[in-house]
């Protein structure tokens, strides 16, 4: 009987969450205080994850900030994930804002491959292969660096704009926001099938990137 009724809690969510439709797109709801709260389990916790970073990265007491204090060298720095895995499967949100912006910051999906060789002194953009990334000058990067990728997605962002990355595993899809206005469709391959962390790079002293917002749809 309790089997049952935790399916059907279930399943209610699915209706509620389907018919509210996107956070981003629609005023909020005047639900009952009961069913927000209920709600609340797929907004997950938004911190950064000091086990996956490197030592030139300064972390708030919250975990929600971090402050690159290196001079010479990239960061790359994971969200935290429930027992240290990667994300399989479900649609995601996760929104950033930086501070003292200096050109290269940038959100970025990294595979599993990145973490086991703890490659958190590199960023996605100089290297082929190593990861997904949406940087601060505009372009989307995968196969190639930075400055070999022609195809500007969107424009330069600067301090304090909400950088969102949308990840639809299902259908094998990768986007980005910039002040919740989504851009399109980045990524439409190479994605399926993969366990993948979100992360942001930092490459000058005194840069900054806080954690805005973690969010799973149903």
């Amino acid at each position: 009987m309790l089997e049952n009724c935790e399916s059907l809690q279930d399943l209610c969510r699915r209706v509620v969450i389907q018919s509210i439709g996107s956070k981003r797109l629609v005023n909020v709801l005047p639900l009952p205080g009961r069913v927000a709260e209920w709600l609340k389990e797929y907004n997950e916790p938004t911190k950064f994850y000091r086990k996956c970073s490197t030592s030139d990265v300064l972390f708030s007491s919250n975990q929600e900030t971090i402050t690159f204090q290196g001079r010479h060298f990239y960061s790359t720095t994971f969200i935290y994930t429930p027992f240290g895995r990667g994300y399989t499967r479900g649609k995601h949100e996760w929104v950033f804002y930086f501070d003292n912006c200096c050109g290269q910051v940038a959100v970025s999906l990294l595979p599993t491959e990145f973490k086991e060789k703890k490659q958190f002194g590199r960023v996605p953009y100089t290297g082929r292969r190593i990861g997904w990334a949406f940087n601060q000058v505009g372009t989307v990067t995968y196969e190639v660096p930075m400055w070999e990728e022609k195809t500007r997605y969107g424009k330069l962002f600067q301090s304090w704009d909400m950088i969102g990355m949308l990840l639809d595993l299902e259908e094998g899809t990768l986007g980005f926001s910039v002040n919740g206005k989504e851009l399109g469709i980045a990524i439409d391959e190479g994605l399926k099938g993969k366990e993948v962390f979100p992360a942001v790079c930092l490459c000058a002293r005194g840069e900054k990137a806080t954690f805005v917002r973690s969010t799973t749809y149903i």
